[in-house]
């Protein structure tokens, strides 16, 4: 009997110790937890992430404890660390009131976003929105994956469910816009961006893509006041400038242009995509104002970065005499007065009698003289053409075709076309079975200093 006493006695009391132990583990661990949440509010994480690690070692299977040590390593950035913890909880399925699936989840599509893991990332966000399927901004997170994965039309479909969730969201309106744009469906696009800008007035980035397509349609002058507002955008500042400068290239305004692209170019030079089209219009512009030296410098710029960059490379090949030569330099950057004077002259270093002289363009000049047809005194003069290019560009068929039209119009009994570049192949087939003498930058820059020394 004693010793039956003495078994109920000693099973008793190891059922209230088991008992006991539970009841003091679980009033523990909730202020355990409460500890950890005041040491992340205050940003304790080395505590936190200590204090989680001991419950973990406890009870490894505690799903709280798998929550904050993954939050520790949020908010350390160790964000591959923190799926870990995530992900044993959503494969356990046990959440907790602390840990729910919707938190979890959203950690989950966040850490995954951040480690650049695009389709988990939105396959997290898929499963919160079977969750909470009133919830827009999952949907608006499913799309924007979407079109970095350059699904766009399954992007636009989740961007109209946004949309129908909630009708004032100017985000979705704007990338659906930007969608539409690259699919040229500019009609589309219109329509979404004004709708962006109608629930978002500051959505400045809206005016930059409204100003393309005013300037697709022939509006220049909306497409600039667009470029104007998108201005107001540190992301589109530059590209609006280039646009705006571009504008006024077509209008002849270089001035104005050579102005905003050099704004443009004080803005940085990390987005090359940019940069490199900012610095090839600013060189056009230096060209056309003849100053060549300033044009030559940006397309140095550009073939430093591409090589392979348009024409920079035939460019640079063209004038790479004017650095070397002043007398060419003069020739190519002179005033149309000058460049007149200096035709004039290398007219009468070859021995023909000025009669008249026309300016076509910047460019290009035209002069009538007359030569003797024979070396006897008193025979007949006969009149002939000269025509100057200071371009850098070959002259092709087009341009001696054009100037033999010339010669049988006015009865001229030969011309001859100088250029500061050189001729094309078809050109000089063309001038071998004509009266066409041909002059290129070799033999003009011998022409430039012998007349620099008469002077």
């Amino acid at each position: 009997m004693s010793t039956i006493f003495v078994f109920i006695i000693v099973f008793g009391g190891g059922a209230v110790a088991v008992i006991a132990f539970f009841v003091l583990k679980n009033l523990i661990t909730p202020k355990k937890l409460i500890t950890i949440e005041r040491m992340l509010e205050t940003g304790n994480i080395r505590g936190a992430l200590r204090q989680a690690k001991n419950l973990l070692a406890r009870n490894e299977r505690n799903p709280n404890a798998h929550w904050y040590l993954g939050e520790c390593y949020r908010l350390q950035n160790r964000y591959d660390l923190a799926v870990a913890e995530y992900k044993y909880i959503t494969n356990t399925g046990k959440f907790t009131s602390i840990a729910t699936e919707k938190k979890v989840r959203e950690r989950l599509a966040e850490a995954y976003l951040k480690l650049g893991q695009l389709e988990e990332s939105q396959k997290e966000y898929i499963l919160l929105s079977k969750i909470d399927p009133q919830n827009w901004e999952y949907f608006f997170q499913i799309a924007r994956l979407f079109e970095e994965r350059n699904y766009t039309d399954s992007a636009l479909n989740n961007y109209k469910k946004v949309i129908g969730l909630n009708p004032q969201h100017a985000q979705a309106y704007m990338r659906m816009g930007i969608i539409y744009f690259k699919k040229q469906l500019l009609t589309e696009a219109k329509k979404a961006f004004m709708a962006s800008l109608k629930y978002d007035p500051q959505n400045y980035a809206a005016h930059y893509y409204l100003g393309k397509i005013a300037k697709a349609s022939g509006d220049a002058a909306a497409a600039k006041t667009h470029f104007e507002k998108a201005q107001k955008d540190p992301d589109f500042k530059q590209k609006a400038l280039l646009e705006t400068a571009a504008i006024h290239m077509m209008k002849g305004d270089y001035h104005h242009a050579i102005a905003d692209l050099e704004r443009a170019i004080k803005l940085g030079e990390n987005n090359t995509s940019v940069v490199l089209p900012i610095r090839y219009l600013l060189a056009q512009c230096y060209e056309i104002n003849k100053d060549l030296i300033k044009a030559i410098e940006q397309w140095e710029k550009i073939y430093k970065i591409n090589p392979k960059y348009r024409d920079v490379a035939e460019k640079l090949a063209m004038y790479s005499n004017i650095r070397a030569d002043d007398a060419l330099k003069d020739f190519m950057t002179a005033s149309q007065s000058r460049f007149q004077d200096m035709c004039v002259k290398i007219c009468e270093k070859l021995g023909l009698e000025v009669q008249d002289v026309f300016i076509k363009n910047q460019d290009v000049a035209e002069v009538y003289v007359l030569e003797t047809q024979s070396k006897w005194r008193n025979t007949k003069k006969s009149p002939s053409i000269v025509r100057f290019y200071r371009t850098a560009d070959p002259i092709g068929y087009d341009e001696i075709r054009t100037l033999y039209d010339q010669m049988r119009k006015i009865n001229a009994m030969r011309s001859i076309c100088v250029t500061a570049s050189k001729f094309t192949k078809s050109a000089i087939e063309f001038a071998q079975i004509r009266p066409i003498d041909l002059i290129d930058k070799e033999e003009l820059i011998k022409l430039l200093h012998s007349i620099s020394q008469q002077s």
